[in-house]
């Protein structure tokens, strides 16, 4: 794989865990102990979705993303033995591909519609030239009866 693709792969795998973290972060109903970072602060709860610690939760300085964090960290849960790190990984790697694919899907079914947006603008085109004709034939007519008209009125 070029360096540059395996970059964006990495990119890219780095935002869809960072994406689901957001979305699989905070347990709702959970009981948890109140930890105090350094700034003072009850410490905020993450889940880590890095490949060593996929889906393991810590406690870190709630203003660690506003560069006035303190550095406090804290694992909250233990660390996980090798197989379950592996399973948790492959699984995330399936919901990508899966994502991956509903991708390629509504990509698809984009075309699809473009189709349709196709198949309309003929019909409008179609339309349109039908009128253009109804159009001339009415000048035609109108022109044919100021004629007659201008010749019944000179006679």
């Amino acid at each position: 794989m070029p360096e540059s693709t395996a970059s964006t792969t990495l990119t890219s795998t780095r935002r869809r865990r960072a994406t689901m973290a957001r979305r699989l972060d905070g347990d709702v109903g959970e009981r948890r102990p109140s930890t105090m970072c350094e700034c003072g602060l009850f410490a905020r709860l993450y889940t880590s979705w890095t490949e060593q610690n996929p889906g393991r939760r810590f406690f870190g300085c709630r203003n660690y993303k506003h560069g006035r964090g303190c550095g406090f960290f804290k694992w909250h849960d233990d660390e996980m033995g090798a197989r379950a790190k592996d399973v948790i990984n492959e699984l995330l790697e399936h919901v990508e591909n899966l994502n991956d694919g509903n991708v390629g899907l509504s990509i698809i079914d984009e075309g699809g519609a473009a189709g349709n947006i196709e198949q309309d603008i003929a019909t409008i085109y179609a339309n349109m030239r039908k009128n253009e004709r109804r159009l001339k034939q009415s000048f035609c007519a109108l022109f044919i009866t100021w004629c007659f008209c201008l010749f019944l009125l000179l006679r």
